[in-house]
C-alpha cells in the first residue's frame, strides 16, 4: 500500500472555531482514500510555508501570496489547489518550474458574485445606502433632493469590461431590469458575446456609450 499523502489547508488569519469535519466535509470525502488534511496557520506566507513544508498538496484562497521564494520552501508539494477563480496569488511560472501543478475553481461563487455586482449597481443608481441612512435617522427631507436625480435603470446602457463567467451572470440580471448591455473583451469572440444578447463593442466605444461600467477582468490583465 502506498504511503498516504498529506494536504495542507490554509487557515485564514481570522479562523473560525468549527471542527475539521464541519469545515471540510467535501474535501475530506474526496481525499479520504489517499490523503489526510491538516490545517496550517498563515500569519505570514513564511510561517505557512514552514508549516506546510512536509505536505504533498495545498488548498488555499485566503489571500496568501505564494511567491517564488515561498514555493521553493515547499519541498514535497506537487499540487496547489486554489478555491478561487483567479490564480493571481501564486507565481505559476515558479510553481511549474518546481514541478508543482496549480489548479483553480472556475465556477466558484459566480452566481453569488453576479448577484453582488448587480446589488452594487442598484445601490449606485438608486442611492439606497444614503436613502437608508436618511430614513433610519428620520431625515426624509435630506433624501428627497437626491430622488429628483435618480435615473430609471430601464433603458440605461451597462458596459462590461471582460466577459467571463461573472460578467455573463451580471448581463443576464441587468437585462432583466431592462438594461442594454454592451461588452468589450479581446479574448472572447463577438459571436460568443452576442449569444448572450450582449452587444460586442470596442474599448473606446464601451467608454463612450456606457451609463455604467462593471469591471470583471483579473488583476493581472
Amino acid at each position: 500500500m502506498s504511503e498516504r499523502k498529506k494536504v495542507a489547508m490554509q487557515l485564514p488569519r481570522r479562523a473560525d472555531v468549527a471542527n475539521l469535519e464541519e469545515k471540510y466535509s467535501l474535501e475530506l470525502e474526496a481525499l479520504a482514500p489517499i490523503a489526510d488534511i491538516v490545517e496550517v496557520e498563515s500569519p505570514t506566507a513564511e510561517a505557512f510555508a514552514e508549516g506546510a513544508s512536509d505536505c504533498d498538496g495545498i488548498i488555499t484562497s485566503w489571500g496568501l501570496q505564494l511567491s517564488e521564494d515561498i514555493i521553493q520552501k515547499l519541498d514535497k508539494c506537487v499540487v496547489i489547489g486554489l478555491a478561487s477563480v483567479g490564480v493571481d496569488m501564486v507565481d505559476v511560472e515558479a510553481a511549474t518550474e518546481a514541478g508543482i501543478v496549480v489548479t483553480n475553481t472556475p465556477d466558484v461563487f459566480i452566481e453569488e458574485v453576479g448577484d453582488h455586482a448587480l446589488m452594487l449597481l442598484l445601490n449606485a443608481v438608486r442611492r439606497t445606502k444614503e436613502q437608508n441612512i436618511f430614513a433610519a435617522e428620520n431625515e426624509w427631507h435630506k433624501g428627497r433632493p437626491q430622488l429628483n436625480h435618480v435615473p430609471r435603470l430601464m433603458g440605461q446602457t451597462l458596459g462590461l469590461l471582460s466577459f467571463g463567467n461573472v460578467a455573463r451572470c451580471v448581463a443576464k440580471r441587468a437585462q432583466a431590469f431592462g438594461c442594454h448591455v454592451i461588452a468589450f473583451d479581446p479574448y472572447v469572440s463577438e459571436l460568443t458575446i452576442a449569444e448572450y444578447g450582449v452587444e460586442p463593442v470596442a474599448w473606446g466605444e464601451l467608454l463612450g456609450r456606457s451609463d455604467y461600467i462593471s469591471v470583471h477582468s483579473p488583476d493581472n490583465v
